[in-house]
C-alpha cells in the first residue's frame, strides 16, 4: 500500500502553485516509491504551467519516478556533493535534496518542504545587474580565492541549485567586490576547475567569439580573486523585473531525459533539436538557432554539448506551455588544451539519429573521412526539418565570419599557447565543414 512519505510546496514567482508528493509502498522492502503532483485549485485560476510537461489542470499528474522537470532542478557535481553532505542527504535521494535546496533555482520555480502556503524569503534581486565584462576595469573583485571557493558551497550552497558539475556559486556585487550569497544572486561565478587551467578564459575567448558571430550569448566577464587569479562570471538570464523570472527548462527536462542520461549514447541531436523544436512550436527560428548552436560547438572544438546546454524559456503569463525563446548560448568552450577532455569523442552525442544506440552507424562521409563533415550537418538540419539551401548558407555564413575574425587578430586575455591551441582547431574544424564526398 502506498503511503505519503515526504511533501513538497512548488512556488512560481513566489505564488503557490502546487504540492508534490512522494508516496512509498509499506509493504514493499524495496521501498518503491512514486510520485504526485497536483495544482493548487486557486492558482489555476490565473497561474500559468510549471513547466511544459505539466499543462493546467484540476487531475492529478502521476508518476513511478521522480520526473525529469524536477530532477533536472538539482545541482550536479561539485556543489551537489556539498550539499548532500551538509543535508546529511545520498547523493541520489532527490526529493530530499530538492526540498533543502529548490528555494533559490534559475527560473520562476521554487520547490521547499512541507506543504507551506508562502515562501519564507524573499526572491528580489537588486536591479539593473552591471555587465560582467565591465566589472574587472571598475577594480570589482570577487571576495577570496580560488582556493577558498569551496568553502563558501558550506555556509551559502544550501538553498540553491545550479545544474552542472564545475565549481560555481551565485553571487551578487556588493560594493567592489563579488560575494556569495544564497539569496539574491546576480551572477554566476567560475573558477578554474583543478587540472583545467585558465578554463575561464578559454570560456570567455569562445562566448565572445559566439557574439562575434551572431549567436545570442550570454553576457559574461572575467573577473579577478583578490590573489588576481580570473574567475568567469556571466550574468543571469532568467530575470524579467525585480518580482519575476522566466520560466527556464533545460533540453534534458524539456526531453524527459534524467540528468545522468544528458550525454546517453542513445540520444543524438537529430533527435533533441527535433524534441526542441517541438517543444517551442515548431518556430523554425527557435530549429535554425538551435541547428547553429551545434555547429558552432563542432567548430570550436566544444564536446560537452549535453541536453542541459540548451535551454528555452517563456514569459510567466499566459496557459501555454509553448517555449518560444532560446535562451542565450551558454557553458561553450574549447576542450582543444586539454588532451585528457579532448580525446574523448568528436562532439557529447551523435549527430545523426542513426548514430543512436547500440546498433547505430555512422554516415557514408564520417566513415570515410572519420570525423564529421559538411555532409553531416547537412543531413542533420534537412532532417529537423530546414531547407537545404538555408543550412547551406548559414553554415558557409557561420564559417566565413568564424574565419574572418580569427584573421582580424581577435583575442581575449589569456596566455599565447592556449590561443593558438584554440584557434587551430578552429581552423581545422572550419576546413572539416568544406569537405564532402565525391
Amino acid at each position: 500500500m502506498m503511503q505519503v512519505n515526504r511533501t513538497a510546496t512548488v512556488f512560481v514567482n513566489s505564488k503557490k502553485a502546487g504540492t508534490l508528493v512522494e508516496l512509498r509502498d509499506s509493504q514493499d522492502l524495496s521501498g518503491r516509491e512514486s510520485y504526485t503532483f497536483t495544482y493548487a485549485e486557486e492558482y489555476l485560476k490565473h497561474g500559468v504551467p510549471i513547466g511544459h510537461h505539466f499543462p493546467l489542470k484540476e487531475a492529478q499528474f502521476e508518476f513511478d519516478a521522480l520526473p525529469p522537470f524536477f530532477s533536472n532542478l538539482l545541482s550536479e557535481g561539485w556543489l551537489r556533493a556539498h550539499q548532500a553532505q551538509k543535508a546529511r542527504l545520498d547523493k541520489s535521494d532527490e526529493f530530499g535534496l530538492l526540498c533543502a535546496n529548490g528555494e533559490e533555482l534559475i527560473g520562476a520555480v521554487s520547490v521547499v518542504a512541507s506543504e507551506v502556503d508562502s515562501l519564507l524569503t524573499d526572491r528580489l534581486i537588486q536591479l539593473p545587474i552591471p555587465k560582467p565584462s565591465t566589472l574587472k576595469d571598475k577594480g570589482v573583485t570577487i571576495v577570496g580565492t580560488s582556493r577558498s571557493f569551496n568553502d563558501y558551497a558550506v555556509d551559502y550552497g544550501n538553498g540553491q541549485s545550479i545544474s552542472g558539475v564545475q565549481r560555481k556559486l551565485m553571487m551578487k556585487l556588493e560594493g567592489n567586490q563579488l560575494v556569495p550569497t544564497a539569496r539574491g544572486g546576480q551572477y554566476i561565478v567560475k573558477p578554474a576547475p583543478e587540472g583545467v587551467p585558465h578554463c575561464p578564459e578559454n570560456e570567455f575567448f569562445v562566448m565572445n567569439l559566439a557574439n562575434k558571430v551572431g549567436l545570442n550569448a550570454a553576457e559574461c566577464g572575467l573577473v579577478p580573486f583578490e590573489d588576481g587569479e580570473l574567475a568567469y562570471v556571466t550574468k543571469r538570464f532568467d530575470i524579467l523585473n525585480e518580482d519575476e523570472r522566466y520560466l527556464v527548462e533545460d533540453g534534458a527536462s524539456l526531453c524527459l531525459v534524467h540528468p545522468k542520461h544528458k550525454d546517453s549514447d542513445a540520444l543524438s541531436y537529430e533527435t533533441v533539436l527535433k524534441r526542441l523544436s517541438n517543444a517551442a512550436g515548431n518556430s523554425k527560428a527557435v530549429t535554425l538557432k538551435l541547428f547553429l548552436q551545434v555547429v558552432f560547438s563542432y567548430v570550436v572544438g566544444n564536446n560537452d554539448l549535453h541536453l542541459k546546454n540548451f535551454s528555452l524559456m517563456r514569459k510567466p503569463s499566459g496557459q501555454s506551455t509553448t517555449m518560444d525563446t532560446l535562451t542565450p548560448v551558454y557553458d561553450v568552450l574549447s576542450l582543444a588544451p586539454y588532451p585528457k577532455f579532448d580525446g574523448a569523442c568528436f562532439m557529447s552525442i551523435g549527430v545523426l539519429a542513426i548514430e543512436e544506440g547500440d546498433d547505430g552507424h555512422f554516415s557514408d562521409a564520417y566513415n570515410a573521412f572519420g570525423y564529421y563533415t559538411k555532409h553531416d550537418f547537412v543531413q542533420l538540419g534537412l532532417n529537423i526539418g530546414l531547407p537545404q539551401t538555408l543550412v547551406e548558407k548559414q553554415m558557409k555564413q557561420l564559417t566565413s565570419k568564424v574565419i574572418k575574425i580569427l584573421d582580424s587578430g581577435f583575442q581575449t586575455p589569456m596566455p599565447n599557447v592556449l590561443h593558438q591551441q584554440i584557434v587551430d582547431r578552429i581552423r581545422e574544424r572550419c576546413g572539416t565543414l568544406e569537405r564532402i564526398l565525391d
